[in-house]
């Protein structure tokens, strides 16, 4: 027998996903400046909110600069998510030699679902990444998360220059790897 609520969670994330895809998954293509994801526009200065690192240490994006950076927002239990780190824990050499610090952030809350901590996500899905310190894991507050990713989309990225401006904007990492080594290519 089907348990109706992992059947409804099921159905949700694979909605979310869908949604993640079609919102998002085909935005940067162009390169154009005028792309916005909520409420951060390419071509702006990203937000600087303060966040907690997974060793529970707090920090904020603007000590950062100086490193282009990937800020990813991911819920925990979200399966895209699970696979965009084993896409970038395949590539995370590309990543390390272009000095870009990926900072993979848990969505407020998770979104209200239950998923396992951002360091046992992290490392479960990309152990060398993790390792190394090619990717970052950290926990978004109510207003980093309200600001960055205020409709609670899964698998949303930005990528930020070394002076704190928004380059690229896309979602889901596993499928969309292609064109953020573009981005990371001809921006970082």
């Amino acid at each position: 027998m089907v348990n109706n609520k992992k059947l409804v969670t099921v159905l949700a994330i694979v909605i979310a996903s869908i949604a993640v895809a079609l919102l998002y998954g085909n935005m940067n293509g162009s390169g154009s400046n005028s792309t916005t994801a909520g409420n951060v526009t390419v071509g702006s200065l990203a937000p600087d909110y303060g966040f907690f690192l997974g060793n529970s240490s707090e920090t904020n994006l603007s000590s950062y600069r100086g490193h282009p950076v990937l800020l990813w927002f991911v819920a925990t239990w979200c399966s895209t998510c699970a696979q965009g780190n084993q896409a970038l824990n395949s590539n995370y050499q590309f990543f390390r030699q272009h000095g870009v610090k990926i900072i993979e952030l848990e969505l407020y809350k998770d979104l209200g679902y239950s998923g396992p901590s951002i360091n046992n996500f992290v490392y479960s899905y990309a152990p060398s990444a993790y390792s190394n310190g090619t990717v970052i894991p950290a926990y978004a507050g109510y207003n980093m998360t309200a600001e960055y990713d205020p409709k609670g989309y899964l698998d949303i990225y930005y990528l930020i220059s070394s002076n704190g401006t928004v380059l690229y904007i896309n979602g889901a990492p596993a499928s969309t790897a292609g064109q953020l080594e573009q981005a990371v290519n001809a921006f970082a």
